[in-house]
């Protein structure tokens, strides 16, 4: 077996692998879209995605706290109910996958009448969305295998087939463009490929780690299926105030503005959203151990890893965001010269405003999960997404802020929602202080100031002209900014402890019996 801090810096270590790979890839594939096929042709590769996120809303009331109870049933000893959570989750899955298939081609058929789509893409369009629906599914279908993982704490194999799925993604990509006629549906076809990749992958570990626990017809049950979705429509809700907060932003974009417009957000929102994944990746190495201590009643050890998670986080995260706070304008320029890299900066600003000033907090979401306290942040999120995508349409009619409306509202009112509620209420609901985790907040906002003050000044003295220059810059004021982060924001122990993630060649098999 793995020990929790060997798992963790295991876990630690391969999802910040698998966010640097997913980084490199992105960062030639959507220049090279765009000029292969046009800033349009990049912003519906993401709309297509975010018609997924969608569609996930209701696969979110079977999945979302699936690991949950079978964690916690296996870490009490009551296999069976594991079993039976297991076979009924699994069963359900496969249904909803198949019953989905029938809209996703109505949509797919009759998608030029529900967006905006240049005549000349028409029916690539259609082809790329109807591949990334079945994607989707086939994940949906599938995705009860990968709680084996997070089960066992085994979530480095996770990122790993994550991070050679992204690999696998761009290699079939460049390869279509190199061999045929450029075609944006080319993204669909290697979503499905991979989509198929990481089913297969899933399954294998599945068989290897929780091979005691399989599909049983006797064991699939209408009551525990109730109890999934009872626990699980909070989630629902929440991200269905998700979409309205920020995941409208590109389907506004394209019915408001045009497909110009909107493709010119989706490049501008590829960095921030790597961002943001990095931080969701980050936050799920934690839940296992919290799961594990919460399921165990060891709410001191929660709370000492909650903070933890938190500094941790920030620590990584400020970094990125002050670079692109910084050098951002010069980014653009380099990568996609053909754009406006003016616009670009602010639109990516705009995009992650809010996370700046609270790059720790997402680990605090983790809370609402373990806790099963799932109704008032969902309420408060679809109150806040109706708020943002109202002001949104109010502004679009009445300011001619347009893009740049539709990028920023969401951010700020999503930072608001985090500092009157994720934080206080996440102390709450482990019945501690409610002002417990604002130290790790104001250190994140100062480390973002000292950062952005140390790359503006390094930035006057190295005129940022070409990849070289930017990359020399941006290397500096890194290794600064993370020396700053250590002392300011991590304990003696804390850098002990991420020293040892970074530092140590981690061999899993040294550690796996």
């Amino acid at each position: 077996m793995i020990s929790k801090n060997r798992a963790l810096a295991i876990n630690s270590a391969t999802s910040m692998v698998a966010f640097i790979s997913n980084l490199a890839i992105n960062f030639f594939l959507s220049p090279f879209i765009v000029r292969k096929l046009g800033v349009e042709a990049n912003g519906f590769i993401m709309l297509a995605n975010n018609f997924v996120n969608y569609a996930s809303l209701a696969s979110i009331a079977l999945n979302s706290m699936s690991g949950r109870f079978i964690t916690l049933k296996i870490y009490q000893g009551n296999m069976e109910e594991a079993g039976r959570y297991y076979s009924t989750i699994t069963v359900a899955n496969t249904v909803f996958a198949l019953l989905m298939l029938i809209p996703a081609i109505l949509l797919s058929f009759y998608l030029e009448h529900v967006i905006k789509i240049p005549s000349s893409l028409v029916w690539d369009v259609k082809i790329l969305f109807f591949l990334t629906f079945t994607s989707f599914l086939i994940g949906v279908a599938s995705s009860s295998w990968g709680v084996a993982t997070f089960v066992t704490n085994r979530l480095y194999l996770s990122s790993i087939i994550r991070m050679n799925s992204q690999v696998l993604k761009a290699v079939i990509i460049f390869g279509l463009f190199g061999l045929l006629k450029p075609s944006v549906h080319y993204a669909g076809i290697a979503k499905l490929v991979t989509a198929i990749y990481v089913a297969f992958m899933s399954l294998r570990y599945k068989k290897i780690f929780l091979p005691e626990i399989r599909v049983i017809k006797k064991d699939i049950s209408m009551e525990s299926l109730k109890e999934i979705i009872r626990s699980s429509i909070w989630n629902t809700v929440q991200r269905t105030g998700l979409i309205l907060l920020s995941g409208l932003d590109l389907l506004i974009a394209n019915i408001f503005l045009g497909a110009t417009q909107m493709g010119m957000l989706a490049l501008a929102k590829t960095v921030p959203g790597v961002i943001v994944s990095m931080a969701g990746t980050i936050t799920s190495v934690f839940a296992p151990t919290l799961t594990i201590y919460y399921a165990k009643s060891e709410l001191e050890n929660l709370k000492r890893e909650l903070k933890k998670s938190m500094k941790i986080l920030g620590v990584l995260l400020v970094i990125p965001l002050s670079l692109l706070i910084v050098f951002g304008m010069d980014f653009f320029r380099l990568w996609v010269p053909s754009q406006d890299a003016r616009v670009l900066h602010i639109l990516s600003i705009l995009t992650i405003f809010g996370l700046v000033f609270t790059s720790g907090v997402q680990a605090l979401y983790n809370i609402f999960t373990i806790t099963d306290r799932l109704k008032v942040p969902a309420i408060l999120i679809v109150i806040s997404g109706i708020i943002s995508t109202g002001t949104v349409f109010i502004l679009l009619h009445t300011t001619r802020l347009g893009i740049y409306a539709v990028a920023g509202v969401s951010s700020l009112i999503n930072h608001a929602r985090n500092m009157l509620f994720t934080v206080p209420y996440g102390a709450k609901y482990l019945n501690l202080k409610w002002n417990t985790f604002f130290p790790e907040v104001f250190f994140s906002i100062i480390s973002v100031i000292l950062l952005s003050a140390t790359g503006l000044l390094i930035r006057s003295i190295i005129p940022v002209n070409s990849w070289t220059d930017l990359a020399v810059a941006a290397v500096i004021t890194s290794l600064i900014g993370f020396v700053i982060n250590m002392y300011i924001v991590l304990t003696r122990n804390d850098r002990i402890y991420l020293w040892n993630i970074i530092s140590k060649r981690l061999n899993k098999d040294k550690y796996i019996n």
